[in-house]
């Protein structure tokens, strides 16, 4: 796999091929973006644009687990810690109903047995905020390639 920032990855150049030309992707992976922080939500949303990604914003992941397009989500961005339902019950309730979508897991507060924890049930990545774009691009991109 190609590394960002040296070289374009195998997902960004057919993705410029494909929308430089009159050929149209019909659905580009779609990320989930759950995070209580509405400004986190929005530069990850950001982000994930500049990418050629699709990014859909969530609150909490209540508000995830409610959405119609969870079935069309190919990987989650989530915060460890949120009111309501945070990232740790999210994974556990995605796996107690036989979803598997891959999940990036981000906190500001990362203790070694958390990362254990989220790892060890099937997490892609642990992330430290503030989040490396570079960093975070590379996880979903090995989280959908």
């Amino acid at each position: 796999m190609m590394a960002f920032g040296k070289e374009r990855s195998h997902i960004s150049i057919f993705r410029a091929a494909c929308l430089g030309s009159e050929f149209s992707l019909p659905h580009l992976p779609l990320v989930a973006i759950v995070d209580d922080d509405p400004g986190v939500r929005g530069s990850i949303a950001s982000l994930l644009r500049s990418a050629g990604l699709v990014g859909e914003q969530f609150c909490d992941g209540m508000e995830l687990l409610a959405s119609a397009d969870l079935a069309q989500i190919a990987c989650i961005v989530t915060d460890l810690h949120m009111p309501r339902m945070d990232g740790r019950a999210l994974q556990l309730e995605l796996a107690r109903r036989g979803c598997c979508h891959p999940i990036i897991v981000m906190t500001a507060f990362p203790t070694p047995a958390a990362r254990a924890q989220m790892l060890a049930s099937g997490a892609r990545a642990f992330l430290t905020k503030p989040v490396d774009p570079d960093a975070l691009l590379a996880a979903i991109e090995q989280a959908i390639g």
